[in-house]
Formats: structure tokens, C-alpha cells, sequence
């Protein structure tokens, strides 16, 4: 099996996998206490944010060979796009467990069913900007056509909602664990997961570059940027969550 791929399956699997050990943890403890509501719906609408872009990349991008300006075309594959669908699943799942989990699940005790105000009004201001977005593009569309230009510009603002509600929602959760200042019921586990994930997902990206592009230029980089950001997001996070798990696990 070429590395290229093999790197496919390596973030793949783990980023797959590391949606599982919050619904086991949360079904094994009869308990969701250890997740919070506002991490959650953060996480599950940037998943969707970043299904529709990585749907307009795979399968709506066009051949327009000697257009002017044409952007280079990310570097996005059916794995990207399979790993995301599953996640966006897998987190509605988690939601019914923190906020429908006492009669749904016939848990003892589940986390907050209401997020608080600010992240609340934040996923608002999100969700506005994404379907004002999706409006534009729609516009563009009517007036010019399917233009890859156009299409690149709305998946990466889709990517920089994504990217800014992957900061937002590690913070609640990193807080959540600090004032409990316990990592009970935590899934360690996936932190593990993400961080394997996210190394195979940057080293199959440098692989992909280095074998299209004559040089890393700042088109081929502002095309993929959303890929990178991610990757590096997720790292940084889950290093601050073995940090607290290294002080709390006692």
C-alpha cells in the first residue's frame, strides 16, 4: 500500500474511532455529567460547516483548465469527507446522551441541558454568518455560474467558521474539567486518537504537495489552509487536555 494512502487510513481510523470512547464512557457511567452542552453543539455545527465544504470541494469542483485565475484545487479526499460525515453522526448521538439522556438513555444524571449565554450567542453569530455565506454564494452562482473561485472562497470561509469553532469549543470543555477539577468520565482515550489523527493528516498533506506542486506557494496554501488549520488546532487542544489529565487524574 503507497504511504499517500496508508496516511489516509492513519488519520481516518483514529479520528474516527476517537468519537466512540465519549458515547461508551457516557452509556458505561450512566452518566454524561462529564461533557458540556456547549462543547457539544459547537463541535457538531462545525462538523456541519465543514461537511458542506469538503461536499463542494470532492464533488462540485469544475475542469476549467486555461481559465485565468484559476485557483489550485485542495487537497481534499473521500477520506476527509467519510471521517466527517461519521463524526457529525456520532456527535448527534453524544448530544442525545448530555442533553436527552435521563429519559432517552435512562441515565442518572446528564450534563447541563442548556448552554450558557455566551456560547449560545456565539453559535448564533456562527450560524448567521454561514447561511449569509451560503446566500452569497447562491447569488454568485444565478449571476456567473459555477465558478471553482467562487466556491473556494465560500468552502474557506466555511473552514475559518470551522477552525474558529474548534478553538471556542475546547475552551468550555477545558473549563468544564478545571472547575470540576476532575477528569473522571473524560475520554482520554480520543485525545490520544486526535493527536495520531491530526499528524497523519499533516504528513499526508506534505506528501500530496510535494508530489503536485513545484513549490509551496501561498495560493497552494491559502487552498488548504483549512486542512492545516484544523490539524494544528486539534493538536495544540488535546496537548492542553493531556496536561490537565496528567494534573487531575488523581
Amino acid at each position: 500500500m503507497e504511504l499517500e494512502r496508508l496516511l489516509g487510513y492513519g488519520y481516518l481510523i483514529p479520528w474516527s474511532v476517537s468519537v466512540y470512547p465519549p458515547v461508551y464512557n457516557n452509556w458505561r457511567r450512566n452518566s454524561a455529567a462529564a461533557m458540556s452542552l456547549d462543547f457539544v453543539m459547537l463541535n457538531i455545527v462545525g462538523y456541519f460547516f465543514l461537511l458542506i465544504s469538503l461536499s463542494l470541494q470532492l464533488f462540485k469542483w469544475q475542469n476549467e483548465s486555461g481559465v485565468a485565475d484559476e485557483p489550485p484545487r485542495p487537497k481534499v479526499t473521500s477520506f476527509d469527507f467519510w471521517y466527517c460525515l461519521h463524526g457529525f453522526v456520532l456527535n448527534l448521538v453524544v448530544l442525545s446522551q448530555v442533553a436527552m439522556g435521563t429519559w432517552l438513555w435512562k441515565f442518572k444524571q446528564t450534563g447541563s441541558n442548556r448552554m450558557k449565554p455566551i456560547y449560545a450567542k456565539v453559535l448564533t453569530s456562527f450560524i448567521t454568518v454561514g447561511v449569509l455565506s451560503t446566500l452569497q454564494l447562491i447569488w454568485q452562482q444565478s449571476q456567473y455560474g459555477w465558478r471553482n473561485s467562487d466556491t473556494l472562497a465560500f468552502c474557506n470561509k466555511l473552514y475559518t467558521l470551522k477552525i474558529s469553532m474548534s478553538i471556542l469549543k475546547y475552551i468550555p470543555q477545558i473549563r468544564h474539567n478545571f472547575e470540576r477539577k476532575s477528569m473522571k468520565g473524560f475520554p482520554i482515550q480520543s485525545v490520544g486518537c486526535d493527536i495520531v489523527g491530526s499528524i497523519c493528516s499533516l504528513s499526508q498533506l506534505a506528501l500530496q504537495i510535494q508530489r503536485d506542486e513545484a513549490v509551496l506557494t501561498l495560493g497552494v496554501a491559502g487552498a488548504n489552509f483549512g486542512r492545516i488549520g484544523i490539524a494544528l488546532v486539534t493538536l495544540l487542544f488535546n496537548f492542553i487536555y493531556i496536561s490537565q489529565w496528567l494534573v487531575y487524574r488523581k
